[in-house]
């Protein structure tokens, strides 16, 4: 059965850390897998954007990722998908 999700992601978070990488975390539907995207331009067509990996839930409906790929890049854009 698929889990049809409705609910808006909200930003909680966002920082570089140290050595450059970049971390947020948002709060979306419990359980749901995510997938992390990038890029440079946002203005690129979505199939334009890199896979960057999985986003962890570290706590029920609490979601982060760190992508330690952003000390190559000046600019760096966020999206995610859930299947």
């Amino acid at each position: 059965k698929v889990k049809l999700v409705k609910d808006t992601p909200v930003i909680t978070s966002a920082a570089r850390l140290p050595g450059g990488a970049f971390q947020f975390g948002f709060t979306f539907t419990p359980g749901v897998a995510c997938m992390a995207l990038g890029a440079t331009n946002a203005a690129v067509p979505l199939a334009d954007w890199s896979v960057l990996g999985g986003v962890a839930e570290v706590a029920v409906g609490q979601f982060q990722f760190t992508d330690p790929e952003a000390t190559n890049s000046s600019q760096r854009f966020y999206r995610f998908r859930s299947p």
